[in-house]
């Protein structure tokens, strides 16, 4: 099961990042981004599609294990149907825990 879901979330961060890649670089050119930012480092194109593209697979992969732990650690089956629930708390009068408690008080 571990297996299964680390290679969900792998596969689904390597999509994520390569699309989002895509789409990141039509909208920006690498190097006008290194020419605003980056001026003392020397980075090629290649080098800022690398850049871009881990960092968009290290944020996807953070979504997708997130995504995967939260489906494993949810509730179980038939929660929602009211199995496995607390009884609702019995609701009690507060001046019969406190006998100095007048009913006046709480309105």
């Amino acid at each position: 099961m571990r297996q299964r879901d680390l290679g969900v979330t792998l596969w689904i961060a390597f999509l994520c990042a390569s699309v989002g890649t895509v789409v990141l670089f039509a909208v920006v050119d690498p190097l006008d981004v290194q020419s605003a930012w980056m001026d003392h480092w020397q980075v090629g194109r290649k080098l800022a599609y690398g850049l871009g593209f881990g960092f968009l697979f290290v944020l996807c992969l953070l979504a997708s294990w997130l995504s995967i732990f939260m489906v494993r650690s949810g509730p179980q089956r038939g929660h929602a149907s009211g199995h496995g629930t607390h009884p609702a708390p019995e609701i009690k009068d507060p001046s019969s825990n406190n006998p100095d408690l007048d009913i006046g008080d709480l309105q």
